[in-house]
């Protein structure tokens, strides 16, 4: 009821200008992944069947000139934006949150055609109540196999679609607790189409409690209190409360942050995705000089890059050799990187034979004490004539504690939205996001 009663109260007017500021990078974010994604064929496999199963609405599917009902378009528009595992990421849960929190509150925003006001303010509600209860559960939850995006931005979508809505208190209670009931989702799913899909999944999930609760729908009161609930699950009923005490002292866009990636790949292999590139750029470095590359890493990057010889190009998203071989043999690693044609050329099967990884236990160590970022890499390039170049990263450009600049976020944007074919419209569009509180009909907006 606490989460419930804090997201139906929540008004822009009380929220920290800079919290409004990341939570409007985040949007932007999540239309250039949603757009650009939308050419990936997963995200046209979820298309196809969102206009099979849903009746035609007003909110925009990525992808297509049709408009589908909300629960359609969430679902569809949940699978591009992470399609391309280019979007954002959060340490709280380790949870990709926008790419459900935001397809679920723009399709109902648009449905009713709310002001950007409001779906600004969703949007932050929908966050701070998933990442505030990933850091009430801790990462251990991810350490035992579940995802946290279809736990936490499940829950963070059904309360964002909840304020969209206006529902009230109880009816925001018992969103959250028809979405709770049924969540849950595994890391299995790593690398392949089950991810993206079941971010759409979770978004679309979002969509239904909200309006099954505004319907008069209820759902278990004491869902994260009941010792056979949200805790015991997930947690070995560990749960912190206190972090639900601090709601609107400490936002979760703010404390842990938000990593917007500069790759699209998973966070695990920015660190040291970048510290390879410096490390060429430094020294001049080109792949035919290269003898071998070591990797040091932490535990959570060694059990997240689990394809050591990718066959497809998702799994080459969770290899560090496929992604380092790209950025040693093409010195770039962008969309242009996620094909078969890329990921089967000899000259990149030769470069991935060069990268080892290890697993450091001491960084695993002093990562978990937060003394390095939790994806540092320590990065040992040896040369055939006898060099031996090394870099440490803690945290990678895009990191809370590094962010991008704004330049490079709008730099992003206008890449993927031309990938997408949405070029001619993407200039309006960025203008409106970045203007978002004064918009005031969401379906101008797309």
């Amino acid at each position: 009821m606490h989460l419930a009663n804090w997201s139906s109260a929540l008004s822009l007017d009380g929220i920290p200008a800079d919290v409004r500021r990341i939570a409007r990078r985040c949007l932007i974010d999540f239309f250039a992944v949603g757009i650009g994604g939308a050419k990936h064929d997963v995200a046209k496999k979820a298309r196809d069947l969102a206009f099979v199963e849903y009746q035609d609405g007003n909110s925009t599917v990525f992808g297509s000139d049709h408009r589908l009902a909300t629960t359609g378009a969430a679902m569809a528009n949940g699978t591009a934006a992470h399609a391309l595992d280019f979007d954002d990421t959060c340490y709280a849960g380790i949870t990709h949150g926008t790419a459900v929190i935001a397809p679920a509150i723009f399709a109902i925003a648009e449905e009713i055609n709310s002001t950007g006001r409001t779906l600004l303010t969703a949007f932050i509600a929908g966050s701070e109540i998933a990442y505030t209860l990933g850091k009430a559960t801790g990462n251990s939850v991810y350490f035992k196999g579940w995802w946290g995006t279809t736990i936490y931005g499940t829950i963070g979508a059904t309360a964002g679609a909840a304020h969209v809505l206006g529902l009230k208190l109880e009816e925001t209670a018992n969103a959250i607790a028809l979405a709770t009931l049924g969540i849950g989702g595994t890391v299995a799913g790593l690398g392949t189409d089950a991810k993206p899909l079941t971010s759409g999944f979770c978004a679309a999930t979002g969509v239904r409690a909200a309006i099954l609760a505004q319907a008069g729908a209820n759902g278990p009161s004491r869902i994260f209190e009941d010792p056979r609930g949200f805790a015991s699950m997930f947690n070995d009923g560990i749960f912190d409360s206190k972090y639900l005490d601090m709601m609107s002292q400490v936002f979760g866009l703010i404390e842990p942050g938000i990593f917007i990636k500069p790759y699209p790949s998973c966070t695990a292999t920015h660190a040291a995705l970048e510290a390879t590139e410096q490390l060429m750029t430094s020294h001049d470095l080109s792949a035919n000089i290269i003898e071998r590359v070591i990797c040091h890493v932490p535990k959570l990057v060694g059990i997240s890059l689990i394809y050591d010889n990718p066959r497809t190009p998702q799994q080459g998203q969770f290899s560090l050799q496929f992604t380092l071989a790209c950025m040693i043999a093409r010195q770039t690693f962008g969309v242009d990187e996620l094909s078969s044609e890329v990921l089967d050329d000899p000259t990149i099967r030769n470069e991935m034979k060069k990268i080892f990884m290890f697993q450091d236990p001491d960084l695993t160590e002093r990562s978990t004490d937060g003394k390095v970022g939790p994806e540092c890499a320590r990065i040992k390039i040896v040369t055939k004539d006898g060099r031996c170049l090394e870099a440490f990263n803690s945290v990678a450009t895009g990191a809370p504690t590094k962010p991008m600049s704004d330049d490079m976020l709008d730099a992003k944007f206008q890449c993927l939205t031309k990938h997408g074919g949405f070029g001619h419209k993407a200039d309006k569009l960025l203008e409106d996001l970045h203007n978002l509180e004064n918009i005031d009909r969401a379906r101008d907006l797309f």
